[in-house]
C-alpha cells in the first residue's frame, strides 16, 4: 500500500451483515452474520456479497467477523472453532479480491 493511500477519501464496503441476512443467511443464535462462516453452504454468498461491493466501487472490504468475536463464539459453545471461523472470513474475503481481478 502506498504511503499516501489515506490522503484522500476511500470507499469501504457496505453493511455486510445485513446484506447477508437479506440474501438468505439463517442465523445461529446471536452469531448473526457470522453464521455464514460456520455453515459452508453460505460461503458462496459471502464471496458474492464481497464481489458485489467491489464491483460497486468499494476500494476496501472488511471481513465478515463482527459476529465472530470471542465472546459470541464462547456463548455459542464454539470456542474450539474460533480460529477456524475467523480464518474462514479472511479466506472468503481474499477469494473475492482475487476473483475481482
Amino acid at each position: 500500500m502506498k504511503k499516501d493511500f489515506f490522503n484522500k477519501t476511500r470507499i469501504f464496503d457496505g453493511g455486510m451483515g445485513q446484506e447477508l441476512l437479506n440474501r438468505g443467511v439463517k442465523t445461529i443464535s446471536n452469531l448473526w452474520s457470522a453464521s455464514a462462516l460456520v455453515d459452508p453452504q453460505y460461503h458462496k454468498i459471502v464471496v458474492e456479497t464481497h464481489l458485489d461491493f467491489i464491483n460497486a466501487g468499494s476500494e476496501m472490504i472488511l471481513t465478515n467477523t463482527f459476529g465472530s468475536r470471542k465472546r459470541r463464539i464462547i456463548e455459542n459453545k464454539m470456542i474450539d472453532r474460533f480460529a477456524e471461523i475467523n480464518i474462514t472470513a479472511g479466506k472468503l474475503a481474499k477469494e473475492a479480491v482475487v476473483r475481482s481481478g
